[in-house]
This record gives structure tokens, C-alpha cells and sequence, in this order.
């Protein structure tokens, strides 16, 4: 059975909440609950990872932010906190990897600046996961995504913000770069699906992805067009949702079977659809240049296959590779257009062997989620893990520091654990908190 957090079919039920703490300002007279904390944590987590803010110049302010409560709350009560780190070392593990390949990188201040930034962008995901709903989560980076690729539209008609360059030219929209408004249209058709069949209004939520497919000509972005197609199969999987759990087994693995004969029939039977869409994109076979960059990353691999040159700092240091790429692909690239080859250049196998088992682990939780439950928030987080790990095939979208993506992957390894009873929810210990000058009140205003 769903839990009451994991629900998600009937939101405007009452969920029992425990008496609130808030923060009182006597100058103010005005009370913070710390639920409304939690929540706006989550709202400045979401807009920073998805690069809403970046156009406006506050992501410096807004990690730095996010650093700082982070580490508040967990020295608030160590003892809790210790205990969640012992459960949490599945996803603490890859991050730890990066901060150790410190020690033999070619550039240690540049791996391990970065190193730092992806172990805390991993701490603000255990964070969030291990105070706030599954749904809720869903709820506000579904929203927030929308809301991005929104102001990204508006602005092409009305110009309201200075263009941004790139490259390949101008750039209309609140993101800085194609690739980051590809990545934000995806997220927010498979957030706005998920949130029309989570209020039951589902014909609102596959007309709103039908408007977003010409949104896609914006950021000419093969990749999010892949991705995006991806949705064919998630729509049907929520529509069986509600089945027996054989049958839904059955109904999810046929659909899954039937998104991967695709691409095999499409190949056996000689038509090149991948080339037909570069072409229509006005892009040629390397991908803009990107298997001329996959075959000198695969050449570094070789160069240091065991433990890598360290987290990020393949980027950082002079050599022929970079300068090509720099001469011939983007001046001002500073990864592989790949997560995974990214990931072995800087970790090796060593951080491949880790990071490749967290997340089919992850994959195999979220899996039994949605066969177990059969929620709208199982399906969501699902098909997000799907979706991203596709989409790491030509772009940086996990295993990266300040991305949503890499955290709400985390998020989902917590989320599928607690649904499943194999993640303890950790209660704050006797004592432990540091004392601060909250009150327990009702959820009613003081008079």
C-alpha cells in the first residue's frame, strides 16, 4: 500500500502533521514555520540546479545560500546527522571518489574545488529528501521547470531580457545556453504529464507536453528531441498504473520492450531516423562535434584507465586534446558532452565501478516503487532516473555538481528506499540540536 507521504493520487487529503516549530521575529512579529523553511530550501534548491536563476545573475548568491543551511542543519544535531550518513553512504560514496582522486589529479586545487561543490550539491539532495515529501518534491521542480521554459517563450516574443551568446548564435530565453533550456523543455513535459495525472486532470497535462513540442525548435537540441520522445511510453505506463500488480508488471516491461524495438527496426530496416533529424536540425554526423570530443575523451581513458586524472581537471590543464577541441569544436567547453566518458577520465574504473552500481541500484529501487505502489510520484522519479540516464549519452546532466538532475537522482534513491522500508527515517536526537529560539505553535496565527 502507498504511504500517506508517497500518495499522491488524492493531494487535497489531510496528512497528519506533527505540531509545527517556528521562528518568531520580534521586530517583525511575524511567525516562520519550519515546514514553510523546508519549502523554500526546496524552491531555491530547484530554480538554482535548473539554471533559472543564472540569467539574472544570483547563482552565486543562491549556492552559497543553499551551502551555508546545509551545513547548518546537519551540525544542528550531529548525532542525527551521523546517522543519516551511515545510511546515505550508497550516494555519499561517488562524491567521496571525486574528493579522494584529489591526491593523484593533474590539477588537485581545481578537482578538489569541484569535488567539494559535487559533495555538497549530494548533502543539499540527502537534505531535502530527508525532510520533505516525495510529492512535494515533484510538485516544485515540476513547477519550477514549467515556469523556466514559460519565461524562455514569452521572452522570444516580447524580448524583455539582453540576448545571450553562444556559439551557435544568439540565445533567446532566461537560460545562458541551448543545452540547459533542451534539458529544462524535457523536464517540464515530464513534470507537467506527471502533475496533470497527480490532480487528476490528465488531458490539461498531455496537452500542455503537446504546446511544449514546438518549444523544442528553440533550443535545436537532437538529444532533448530523443529524450522527449521518451514521454510515448511514460503516458501509457501512468494510464496502468492502477492495474493488479502482475499486470502491471507485464504492461511496464512490454512497454519498455516496445520503446527499445524501436530504435532495432529503424536500423534493420535501413532507415537512418537519428541522421534524418540532424539533418533537419541542420546538424552533421559528428553531433556539433561531439564524437571528435568522445574519441579524444576515450583516448585519456586509455592514458589513465584505473583511477583517472582526476575529478574536472582534464579541463583545466594545457594539452593537444584540449587545444583541438578548443580549436575545432567550442572555445569554451569544459566537458565531454557525456557523462559517463566524463566521469572515467576523471575517476577512472575505480569511480565508474561506484557510480555505475549506485545507479543500478537506483534503477532496480525505483522500479520496484512503482510495481509496489503504483503512484503517480514513483512513476515521476521513474522515468526522471530514465530519462537522465539517456540523456547523459550526449550531455553533463549527472554525476555533476550544482544539477538538478544529480540530485534529484540521489533524492530518488531515498525516496524509493523509504517507500520500500529499506530507508529509516532518522528522529532528531535528545539534546543534540543546537539551541535556537523556537516555539512550538498551532498551524493558526498568533492573535
Amino acid at each position: 500500500m502507498p504511504s500517506t507521504l508517497e500518495q499522491g493520487e488524492n493531494p487535497g487529503a489531510a496528512e497528519p502533521m506533527p505540531r509545527p516549530a517556528a521562528f518568531y521575529g520580534r521586530s517583525t512579529g511575524i511567525w516562520v514555520t519550519q515546514a514553510q523553511l523546508k519549502l523554500g530550501f526546496l524552491c531555491l534548491a530547484a530554480l538554482s540546479g535548473t539554471g533559472v536563476i543564472y540569467r539574472f545573475g544570483f547563482q552565486s548568491i543562491g549556492w552559497m545560500a543553499l551551502y551555508a543551511v546545509t551545513v547548518i542543519w546537519f551540525l544542528r544535531d550531529w548525532r542525527q546527522s551521523a546517522r543519516i550518513f551511515w545510511q546515505a553512504w550508497p550516494v555519499l560514496l561517488p562524491s567521496l571518489v571525486a574528493l579522494a582522486s584529489t591526491l593523484w589529479s593533474v590539477n588537485p586545487p581545481v578537482t578538489a574545488y569541484r569535488s567539494f561543490q559535487l559533495l555538497m550539491t549530494t548533502l543539499i539532495a540527502i537534505r531535502i529528501a530527508t525532510t520533505i515529501p516525495a510529492h512535494r518534491t515533484m510538485i516544485v521542480v515540476s513547477l519550477t521547470s514549467i515556469g523556466g521554459v514559460a519565461l524562455s517563450y514569452l521572452n522570444s516574443m516580447v524580448t524583455f531580457l539582453p540576448s545571450a551568446f553562444h556559439p551557435n548564435g544568439a540565445l533567446k530565453g532566461i537560460y545562458v545556453h541551448k543545452n540547459s533550456l533542451a534539458k529544462a523543455i524535457v523536464n517540464a513535459a515530464l513534470g507537467v504529464v506527471s502533475l496533470g495525472f497527480y490532480w487528476r486532470l490528465a488531458v490539461f497535462g498531455l496537452l500542455g507536453a503537446a504546446l511544449l513540442i514546438p518549444v523544442l525548435a528553440m533550443a535545436q537540441s537532437a538529444g532533448a528531441y530523443v529524450t522527449f520522445a521518451i514521454l510515448a511510453v511514460y503516458v501509457p505506463v501512468l494510464m496502468i498504473r492502477r492495474w493488479g500488480g502482475t499486470a502491471r508488471r507485464l504492461a511496464l516491461i512490454f512497454s519498455l520492450l516496445l520503446l527499445g524495438s524501436v530504435p532495432v527496426f529503424l536500423v534493420m530496416g535501413g532507415f537512418d531516423a537519428f541522421g534524418a533529424l540532424l539533418e533537419k536540425l541542420g546538424k552533421d554526423s559528428t553531433l556539433t562535434g561531439r564524437t571528435v570530443i568522445w574519441q579524444f575523451g576515450l583516448e585519456e581513458i586509455a592514458d589513465a584507465p584505473f583511477a583517472g586524472l582526476g575529478f574536472g581537471a582534464f579541463w583545466s590543464v594545457p594539452s593537444y586534446a584540449r587545444l583541438y577541441i578548443e580549436a575545432y569544436v567550442d572555445q569554451g567547453l569544459f566537458w565531454f558532452h557525456n557523462s559517463y566518458i566524463e566521469l572515467i577520465v576523471g575517476n577512472g574504473l575505480v569511480g565508474a565501478l561506484v557510480f555505475f552500481g549506485l545507479l543500478l541500484n537506483i534503477v532496480i529501487r525505483c522500479f520496484q516503487w512503482f510495481l509496489n505502489d503504483g503512484t503517480v510520484t514513483a512513476g515521476y522519479f521513474l522515468f526522471y532516473v530514465l530519462i537522465n540516464l539517456v540523456a547523459a549519452l550526449s550531455d553533463n546532466v549527472i554525476y555533476n555538481e550544482h544539477s538538478i538532475r544529480h540530485m534529484l537522482i540521489v533524492m530518488a534513491w531515498i525516496y524509493a528506499g523509504r517507500a520500500l522500508g529499506k530507508w529509516r527515517d532518522v528522529p532528531a536526537t535528545k539534546g543534540g540540536s543546537w539551541r535556537m529560539r523556537l516555539r512550538s505553535k498551532d498551524a493558526h496565527q498568533p492573535r
